[in-house]
């Protein structure tokens, strides 16, 4: 009996140390770019249903919010990307974000070669 009683004061001890997610906060995303181009920025379930979430500048930076009813994707979360200079788009992604992560995205110079990664959010 007194190791079950250890077992169970140990698990209560752990539920009380680990951080609490917040389902209903924004998912970030950070985006960096390196293309020599204005680029806008879609997110995407799946393949379907496009939003855009902006654009960012040449060589820029921007900050754009995911709400949480629009990142829960079972396929998760794509990123479009269309290089206005060339009017061609590319696919990035897929991510699956929680309510305790950021998206980093980075648009490289050529822009098939991006990335989307994710990170712990720091709030």
């Amino acid at each position: 009996m007194k190791p079950l009683l250890s077992l169970v004061a140990l698990a209560l001890l752990a539920c009380a140390i680990v951080p609490k997610v917040n389902p209903s906060l924004d998912t970030q995303v950070w985006v960096r770019s390196h293309n020599g181009s204005d680029v806008d920025v879609y997110f995407l379930c799946g393949d379907g249903g496009a939003k855009w979430l902006g654009w960012v500048a040449l060589d820029g930076t921007a900050t754009f919010s995911i709400a949480p009813a629009e990142r829960r994707c079972a396929r998760g979360l794509n990123f479009f990307l269309v290089v206005r200079s060339q009017g061609r788009g590319y696919w990035v992604g897929p991510v699956r974000p929680q309510g305790d992560t950021y998206v980093e995205l980075v648009i490289e110079k050529y822009a098939g070669l991006s990335t989307a990664r994710l990170l712990p959010e720091l709030r």
